[in-house]
């Protein structure tokens, strides 16, 4: 490995807490966002890859390993994490960057876009879990919901299913503390049959999903999900590619297409990942570079 995609550890103050990050390559700014169960260990095996092409930051978001860890009681709301990211941009002077955001890491992503679009050159998001593009208001109302089955008879059942058998039983073990309970529920809801038990396989990746449960577990417990509507996909402009992993659930692929339909950026793509699922850049960081290359190069001059 070159020097150049070898990467260094950094630590860098924003808002008032301090943020490790990994810093390597050259070339323009990329920035990576994990999602909930992960921190910046989850992107290793694609960082040196994307280093060939990009100056890539990698960074742990709040209360996520190295970090300082979370205080009981304490809550992680979204909005946090957006301007965190936003500060992270700023205080290293390095915007507008390229984002490659996994999962809440792409939903944080989407919120800041929306309101800071001048921080960004393309967007590239895994899975966001933006039930808000069919629910507008959580618990639902019942003519959204009617509104929901209607207009989206495939994507309804999955979705609501996702909600009544892993989110809300999520909830119920986090309002009781029942940490581990909890973390069982969601990730086997949220990575499925097949790869929740190759991560419970993997003793380095078992490690990570436990030192970032109770960062999960205390967003469930006092927080609610980010305003992120369908009106706010329409007007994100932004260049976007959205990807789903051709292993993931139903409700994980059907969301990721509705984003990529109503998405209302001049330049977008939506791509599926061979044999991958929601942690697509773990299963397979070849197909999920190729795909960022793709879009950030190719796709420019094509």
């Amino acid at each position: 490995m070159s020097a150049s995609t070898t990467a260094s550890a950094k630590v860098v103050e924003v808002n008032d807490t301090s943020l490790s990050y990994r810093e390597c390559g050259k070339g323009e700014p990329l920035i990576l966002v994990h999602g909930h169960i992960s921190d910046q260990r989850t992107w290793i095996d694609l960082e040196h890859k994307l280093a060939t092409r990009f100056h890539v930051f990698n960074y742990s978001r709040r209360f996520a390993w190295p970090n300082e860890p979370l205080q009981d009681g304490q809550g992680t709301p979204w909005e946090q994490d957006a301007l965190d990211l936003a500060a992270f941009i700023e205080t290293l002077n390095i915007g507008p960057v390229h984002v490659l955001a996994n999962s809440s890491g792409a939903v944080i992503t989407l919120y800041l876009a929306r309101r800071k679009p001048h921080l960004f050159r393309n967007l590239m998001v895994e899975e966001p879990p933006l039930v808000g593009l069919f629910l507008p208001t959580l618990p639902p109302s019942l003519p959204s919901v009617l509104s929901f089955l209607l207009w989206h008879p495939i994507t309804f059942w999955p979705v609501m299913y996702l909600g009544a058998t892993t989110t809300a039983t999520t909830i119920q073990h986090c309002k009781k503390g029942e940490y581990a309970q909890a973390v069982s529920v969601f990730c086997s809801g949220v990575m499925g049959p097949k790869f929740w038990p190759r991560i419970q396989a993997n003793a380095d990746r078992l490690r990570q999903v436990e030192d970032n449960a109770k960062w999960l577990c205390n967003f469930f417990r006092y927080n609610t999900m980010p305003k992120y509507l369908a009106e706010d996909a329409q007007k994100t402009k932004v260049p976007m590619l959205v990807m789903a992993g051709k292993e993931s659930a139903a409700h994980q692929r059907y969301t990721a297409h509705e984003l990529f339909r109503v998405g209302g950026a001049e330049k977008k793509r939506i791509a599926y990942i061979d044999a991958a699922g929601h942690l697509m850049h773990e299963d397979n960081p070849e197909g999920v570079f190729n795909e960022v290359v793709r879009f950030v190069f190719e796709d420019a001059v094509a």
